[in-house]
C-alpha cells in the first residue's frame, strides 16, 4: 500500500510499516513449548543432514550430480546472493517476510562448499554450474575467503566453458569485479581486457556491465574525466541498443496483426497485443548512479579511491557472521536494495568483518542485511545523518554494533486506559541523556506516527489525554483520488477510542546520538517483552466522528460546523473541522478555505494552546510576509516549547529575521542551525546571508564544505559546487559579477522573490542565476 503524506499546518504523521509491527506479534505459546518445539526441530534437522549425506556417499556419477543440483543449487537459487529477510539504515527499511512453506536446508556451510566444490568440477556446463560458483564465492566470502579461495573457484569453473561464451565472459567479469572491490587493480585490468570478446547472448549486457566496471577501474586508475567520458558513451549506446530492440519487436507486432487482421472478423480488428516495453533496468540504473558519482568526482577535483573496513558485532562483542554490508551513494539511498546488483555490497565473516576498496569519493551510508534470526531483539541504531565522507585516498574504520531492544513497561499489551493522562514508563538505558516518545495510531489500512515528546530527562512521562488528542494530521491513499479518500483514523488520532495504539521510544546520549530503541523485531518468548499497544477510551465519538469513520467527510465536514457554533468552547469540534478545512484546501487549493482554516485555528490555539498550533500559523504568516502576527504566534511557539525552537523553528526565523532587514540577527541564528542540524536544510539562506553581508567567495566556500546539505533533491556537494560555479564565473568579470551579485543578493533580502524568479528564467543560463535559483527554493 502506498501512502502520500499531505500535512502542511498540522502535525506530521509518518508512516510505520505494518510488518514491523506484525513481527511484534509472533509469539510462541508458552516457553516450555517453545523449548521443546526447538529441540524437536535442531534434532529433525541433524537427522534430515545424516540421511542426506547417506544418500549422497551412496550415489555416484550424474546421478551424484543431480542430487547436488537438487539439494543445494536449486534450493539456494530460490533467492538471490545478498537477500535478506531486513536491511535496515538510518534513512530506511526494507523487509522480506520468509515463505512460511519454505523448507529450510539441514546442510551445514561446509557441506555446502563441499557439494559446490565437487559440482564446480563434475557438473555439466550450463546454467547449473554458473549458479554454482557464484554460490560457492558467496560461501568462501562468508567463511573469511582464505588464501583467495573465491578467485581461484571462479578461474576453474572458467576453463570448463567455451572460451567464448557469454557464462565465459560473465564469470571473467565476476573475477574483475572482485578483483576491483579489493583494490587489486592490476589485475581488474588484465581480467576486463580478456572478458572483451564478442559473444552471441547478451551482449548489450555484458558490454553495459564491462563500462561500468571499467569506469570504476579508470577512476581508480585517477583518470576521472576519461571514466566519466567511458560511462557516458557505454550509457548513450545502451539505450541506443534497447531503443532498437525495441523498434525491432514493435515492427515484427505490427506485421503480425496486419497478417491476424487479413485473416480474422472485422469484429477482432481492434485487438493489438502491446508491446513490451524495457523501463529503465537494473544495469541502466546502476551505469546513470554511477555517471552521476563520476560527474560529482570531476567537477570537485577527487582523482583517488578511497578503502572502508569494520566489524559487525553486537554489543556483547558477538560478531555477526553472513551478514549482508552495503556501502550505498547519496542518490542510491531512497530506493530498496539491488539484489546481488549494488556496487558495493559484502557478506561479513565468521568474525563480522568487511571491506571495501576502490570507492569513488562522495557521500555514504551503510546499509545492513539480516536475517530475522540475527536482529531478534537487537537493533542497529543508525540515524538519518550517520554519513560518511570518504575523501581521495581515505581509508577509514566504520564499526557497526547491534544493541539489545529497549524494554517498556507500562502502557503495554493491549491495556485500556480511561483516566485523563497516559503515564508512559520503559527501562532506563545506561549512559541515555534523554529520551523521545513517538506514538501510533493503527489502522486497517496503515498507521501513522508521530513524535509527541522529545528531550525527556526521566524514564518515564505523563502525557495529558488533551495532549494526544491534540495531534493529527491526515494522510490520503495515492490509489484513490480527492480528499474524501483521506483515512479516518489519520484525522481522528487518539480521538478515536475505538482506535488501537502503539508507542516507542529511543534513548539519546548527550551528543544526539541514538543508544538504542524499543520498536524493534521481536521473534520468540526471550526477545519479545511486552507488547507496546494500548486502547484510549475516555472518550466517546460524536455523531460527527462516526461520519467521519464512516468516510462521509462532507457531511462531518458540516457536522462539526453546526457543533462548534452550538459551543464556541468545544475544541475538539474546533479541531476536526479545521483538519477537514485543511484537507479539502490540500485538494482543492481553495485559499479562502486555507484562510478560514487558519482563522479558527487562532481560536484553537487560545482554547487549548499548543506548540503545533503556534508554530503552524507562525509559519502561515510567514509565507505572507505578516510580520507582526508572525512574530506573535513565534513568540507563542516559544514560550510552549520552552524558549528554546526546535532546528527547523531557528532556521525558518532566521530567515524571517533577514526578510525584516536584521541581516546580523539572522545570520547568528544560522549559524547556530548549522551547528544543530545535521541535514544543514537552510545552508542556502546562510551562504546567501553570508555573501550579502559581504562575505568573499572563499569563505563561503569554505561554510559550504563544512555544511553539506543532505535533502532528497541535494547532495552534500551542491552548494561547494554552485559555489565553485561563482568563482569561476567571476574570474571573467569580476567588478561587474561583483555588483550583480549585491544587486540580486539584496533583492532576496528585501523579499523580491518573484522578481528574482523571473530573472532567472530571463535570458540566457548563468552560474549566478542556478545560484540564485537554488536559494529560493530553500527550506
Amino acid at each position: 500500500m502506498n501512502i502520500r503524506i499531505k500535512v502542511k499546518h498540522l502535525v506530521l504523521f509518518v508512516l510505520l510499516p505494518l510488518s514491523l509491527l506484525s513481527v511484534l506479534a509472533i509469539v510462541r505459546p508458552s516457553f516450555g513449548a517453545r523449548e521443546s518445539a526447538e529441540a524437536l526441530t535442531q534434532a529433525a534437522s541433524a537427522a534430515a543432514r545424516t540421511e542426506l549425506l547417506q544418500t549422497l556417499a551412496a550415489s555416484t556419477g550424474s546421478a551424484r550430480m543431480e542430487l547436488i543440483r537438487k539439494e543445494v543449487i536449486d534450493p539456494a537459487n530460490t533467492h538471490p546472493a545478498y537477500w535478506f529477510n531486513v536491511y535496515a539504515s538510518g534513512t530506511m527499511s526494507q523487509v522480506n517476510p520468509t515463505d512460511n512453506e519454505a523448507v529450510a536446508s539441514p546442510l551445514l556451510p561446509e557441506d555446502r562448499i563441499n557439494w559446490l566444490e565437487e559440482y564446480i568440477q563434475n557438473g555439466s556446463t550450463d546454467i547449473w554450474l554458473r549458479n554454482a560458483v557464484k554460490q560457492l564465492v558467496y560461501e568462501y566470502d562468508a567463511r573469511g575467503n582464505t588464501d583467495n579461495e573465491a578467485d581461484k573457484a571462479i578461474a576453474e569453473a572458467v576453463k570448463r566453458f567455451s572460451s567464448n561464451s557469454s557464462t565465459t565472459r560473465e564469470l571473467i567479469m565476476l573475477r574483475a569485479e572482485r578483483a576491483l572491490n579489493a583494490g587489486t587493480f592490476t589485475l581488474a585490468e588484465e581480467l576486463l581486457r580478456q572478458s572483451e570478446f564478442p559473444v552471441q547472448y547478451n551482449e548489450a549486457e555484458l558490454d553495459a556491465k564491462t563500462a561500468w566496471l571499467k569506469g570504476r577501474l579508470v577512476f581508480a586508475q585517477g583518470k576521472g574525466s576519461e571514466a566519466l567520458r567511458l560511462v557516458n558513451s557505454a550509457l548513450l549506446k545502451y539505450r541506443k541498443d534497447w531503443a532498437e530492440l525495441e523498434a525491432e519487436i514493435q515492427t515484427a507486432d505490427s506485421s503480425l496483426q496486419e497478417n491476424a487482421s487479413a485473416q480474422v472478423p472485422d469484429s477482432s480488428q481492434g485487438y493489438s497485443p502491446a508491446a513490451p516495453e524495457h523501463g529503465v533496468s537494473s544495469t541502466e540504473e546502476q551505469l546513470t548512479a554511477l555517471q552521476a558519482a563520476l560527474q560529482t568526482a570531476v567537477d570537485m577535483g577527487f582523482n583517488r579511491p578511497a578503502t572502508i573496513t569494520g566489524t559487525l558485532t553486537k554489543s556483547d562483542g558477538t560478531p555477526v557472521a553472513r551478514a549482508g554490508i552495503f556501502l550505498r551513494a547519496e542518490s542510491e539511498l531512497y530506493h530498496s536494495v539491488y539484489y546481488d546488483s549494488e556496487p558495493y555490497q559484502i557478506v561479513t565473516d565468521n568474525e563480522g568483518h568487511f571491506q571495501f576498496s576502490g570507492i569513488i569519493p562522495g557521500f555514504y551510508q551503510i546499509q545492513l542485511g539480516l536475517s530475522f534470526e540475527q536482529i531478534d531483539g537487537w537493533t542497529w541504531p543508525a540515524q538519518t545523518d550517520d554519513w560518511i565522507e570518504l575523501q581521495p585516498g581515505d581509508s577509514l574504520t566504520r564499526n557497526i554494533t547491534l544493541q539489545p531492544l529497549l524494554e517498556l513497561k507500562s502502557p503495554v499489551n493491549s491495556q485500556v486506559l480511561t483516566g485523563s493522562a497516559v503515564k508512559f514508563k520503559w527501562e532506563a538505558v545506561k549512559g541515555a541523556a534523554y529520551y523521545s516518545l513517538s506514538t501510533t495510531v493503527i489502522d486497517g489500512g496503515g498507521s501513522f506516527s508521530t513524535v509527541v515528546r522529545q528531550r525527556i530527562a526521566d524514564n518515564q512521562v505523563t502525557i495529558p489525554v488533551d495532549e494526544l488528542y491534540n495531534s493529527g494530521g491526515f494522510s490520503t491513499s495515492s490509489s484513490e483520488e480527492g480528499w474524501q479518500s483521506i483515512y479516518p483514523s489519520s484525522l481522528l488520532g487518539f480521538a478515536n477510542p475505538d482506535s488501537k495504539f502503539s508507542w516507542s521510544i529511543d534513548a539519546y546520549d548527550g551528543q544526539g546520538h541514538v543508544i538504542t530503541r524499543s520498536n524493534g523485531y521481536r521473534l520468540n518468548e526471550e526477545t519479545v517483552g511486552n507488547l507496546p499497544f494500548f486502547y484510549l477510551k475516555s472518550r466517546t465519538l460524536t455523531a460527527a466522528d462516526q461520519l467521519v469513520v464512516d468516510r462521509k467527510l462532507e457531511q462531518a465536514l458540516e457536522a462539526y460546523r453546526r457543533d462548534y457554533a452550538a459551543n464556541p468552547q468545544d475544541a475538539h469540534s474546533l479541531k476536526m473541522l479545521i483538519h477537514l478545512m485543511l484537507a479539502k484546501y490540500s485538494d482543492t487549493k481553495d485559499a479562502g478555505l486555507e484562510d478560514e482554516a487558519m482563522a479558527l485555528l487562532r481560536k484553537l490555539v487560545e482554547l487549548r494552546p499548543d506548540v503545533n498550533y503556534a508554530f503552524s500559523l507562525a509559519d502561515y504568516y510567514y509565507d505572507r510576509s505578516d510580520w507582526e502576527n508572525y512574530s506573535k504566534y513565534y513568540a507563542q511557539y516559544l514560550k510552549l516549547n520552552g524558549e528554546e525552537p526546535n532546528v527547523y523553528g531557528r532556521s525558518l526565523n532566521a530567515t524571517a529575521l533577514m526578510l525584516q532587514g536584521r541581516l546580523d540577527e539572522a545570520r547568528e541564528q544560522l549559524a547556530i542551525s548549522m551547528k544543530e542540524d545535521p541535514s544543514h536544510r537552510f545552508v542556502g539562506s546562510y551562504l546567501a546571508a553570508e555573501l550579502a553581508a559581504g562575505q568573499p567567495l572563499s569563505s563561503v566556500l569554505k561554510l559550504a564544505e563544512r555544511y553539506p546539505q543532505h535533502m532528497y533533491s541535494q547532495g552534500g556537494y551542491t552548494w561547494p559546487l554552485l559555489i565553485l560555479k561563482l568563482q569561476a564565473e567571476r574570474a571573467g568579470q569580476p567588478e561587474a559579477f561583483d555588483q550583480l551579485l549585491s544587486e540580486k543578493l539584496a533583492a532576496y533580502v528585501k523579499g523580491q522573490h518573484e522578481a528574482l524568479e523571473q530573472w532567472t528564467r530571463e535570458g540566457s543560463p548563468s552560474a549566478l542565476k542556478e545560484f540564485i535559483k537554488a536559494v529560493l527554493e530553500v527550506g
